[in-house]
């Protein structure tokens, strides 16, 4: 007893005395003074170097210090490993009719243009770091997705950044991290100007020296290091493009209320749950956007609000989910296009193959 009452005691002074000030005790919290964190990241540090993930539900680790997410989030490793089924190919094709009647939607609403970009898992651009059992299927779900949508409304991206990753020196997705880094985010944006130009030439775009790597950063061990708890052990790279190379002024605003949260340069803006206004004063264009999107966007951001003057953005499941806001966004706020940016893991959820209430779905489609 006396031994098990002197490990309980332990285990609060060890949080006091890891503390970053006096501020930040929390005196008379048990979550905090019992918070067993410290000993997670312990072992965390101790089995990483052998190969062993403490979370392999959450994350796998790979070769050469790169880490995948595990199968917590949409089954992204087991869906990725088997070949499509039937059930795929039926979920590409009921997503892809619905894009369709989605499309006449809007247009009867003024919108010039609708396109769906889909992020690429990490797995799917840089298999070669994945442990042999978890390399991704070819073909797989994402194949039959495409085949049931086309690549009219859906833009796919990995043909772009698999080609793009033999011309660069620097990786473009974070080897700690689930996403693109800025130099994998502006292959996909220059991607997505290409697909988007065919059909909307009147949009100027950043110029070709906007993708250039102007220098690499460190920084912290990114999402995936976080769920091992070890984002102050690993280490990762940032390389940085030349964004910067466009005089860009923003202001973030909340959609609903107008209460201005942020006024300055030009920066990355992280996935909202409630609607933000992003305006930006010397963009390229006086064009207003509706952009649903994901976590993924967020390297892209600071490329959008350089293009468009107006990007009102929200995430996607915030949107198109049942009740959700789409819309009456649509029918608000007006814009002249919409984009949807969703990471590939998440791009067959079913809300995709809805059809909003004020859009009759095609005979046979139901």
């Amino acid at each position: 007893m006396l031994a098990a009452l002197s490990s309980l005691l332990v285990v609060p002074v060890i949080n006091i005395l890891a503390a970053p000030n006096l501020d930040t005790i929390k005196w008379t919290e048990k979550a905090f003074l019992f918070n067993m964190d410290f000993a997670s990241r312990l072992t965390a540090r101790l089995l990483y170097p052998l190969g062993i993930s403490t979370d392999p539900k959450q994350v796998i680790l790979g070769r050469e210090g790169w880490i995948y997410l595990g199968d917590q989030y949409e089954q992204t490793l087991s869906v990725d490993r088997r070949p499509p089924s039937k059930a795929d190919f039926a979920r590409g094709q009921e997503i892809g009719h619905a894009a369709v009647a989605l499309d006449a939607f809007l247009a009867s609403r003024g919108v010039k243009l609708f396109r769906v970009v889909i992020g690429p898992n990490k797995g799917s651009i840089y298999p070669e770091y994945l442990p042999d059992w978890a390399k991704p299927s070819l073909p797989n779900a994402t194949d039959a997705l495409l085949a049931g949508t086309g690549t009219v409304f859906y833009v796919d991206l990995r043909g772009s950044l698999l080609a793009a990753k033999t011309d660069q020196h620097e990786p473009l997705y974070y080897k700690t991290d689930t996403h693109w880094n800025y130099l994998g985010a502006g292959v996909a944006f220059r991607t997505f100007a290409q697909q988007v130009s065919l059909a909307a030439p009147e949009i100027k775009w950043p110029p070709a020296t906007v993708y250039q790597l102007t220098r690499v950063d460190s920084r912290d061990g990114g999402d995936l290091a976080e769920f091992l708890r070890l984002t102050a052990h690993l280490s990762d790279r940032e390389p940085v493009i030349n964004t910067a190379s466009l005089s860009i002024e923003t202001k973030e605003s909340d959609f609903d209320t107008k209460q201005v949260l942020y006024q300055g340069a030009n920066k990355a803006v992280l996935p909202p749950t409630k609607p933000l206004l992003v305006q930006s004063v010397g963009a390229l264009n006086d064009k207003r956007v509706l952009w649903l999107r994901d976590s993924f966007g967020t390297a892209l951001s600071p490329l959008m609000a350089a293009t468009f003057s107006e990007v009102l953005q929200l995430h996607w499941a915030e949107a198109m989910q049942p009740g959700g806001r789409f819309i009456q966004l649509v029918e608000d706020w007006k814009p002249e296009y919409v984009f949807v940016t969703v990471v590939e893991r998440a791009s067959r959820n079913p809300w995709f193959a809805a059809y909003p209430a004020t859009v009759v779905a095609p005979k046979g489609d139901r």
